[in-house]
């Protein structure tokens, strides 16, 4: 009789844990905090609008990456006809830590405004995928840690 109860406590609690996954395609349980699953130096591996996957050379951008700082801070650079363009960021997640949003630092060191928030799809240790529902299209960024 104890048998089958702590089976089915353990059932019912593996059920209840499946449930509570933060991100569609993140993982179960993870006892890094999201913050420090995306700190880190990323490449694009995937562009998708529209549920189309882009090949970033038919837009003519040969490498796409970006590192996320602990601080908050971080930097993209996308490189284009072998001439790299670096923008400087800041980032932060909402509440729940379900979604990230961005500012950028322009040319004259002014900060833009805060970006809506995207949501995050998938956040593991070696894997950062969120999808950008803002837009006309939305746009989906698989990005894979170096």
């Amino acid at each position: 009789m104890k048998l089958q109860l702590s089976i089915v406590c353990i059932i019912t609690a593996l059920l209840i844990l499946a449930g509570c996954n933060k991100y569609e395609d993140g993982p179960l349980i993870s006892l890094k905090s999201p913050e420090k699953r995306i700190v880190g130096e990323y490449i694009v591996e995937s562009y998708i609008i529209n549920d189309q996957l882009i090949p970033l050379s038919d837009i003519g951008i040969s490498e796409y990456r970006i590192v996320y700082n602990k601080d908050g801070s971080g930097k993209t650079t996308i490189t284009s006809n072998n001439y790299p363009n670096e923008s400087d960021f800041e980032w932060e997640l909402d509440e729940k830590k379900e979604n990230i949003r961005e500012r950028y630092k322009g040319q004259n060191n002014e900060w833009s405004v805060w970006s809506n928030y995207k949501q995050i799809l998938k956040l593991t240790k070696n894997e950062f995928w969120f999808t950008d529902n803002n837009e006309q299209e939305p746009t989906e960024f698989h990005l894979i840690k170096q």
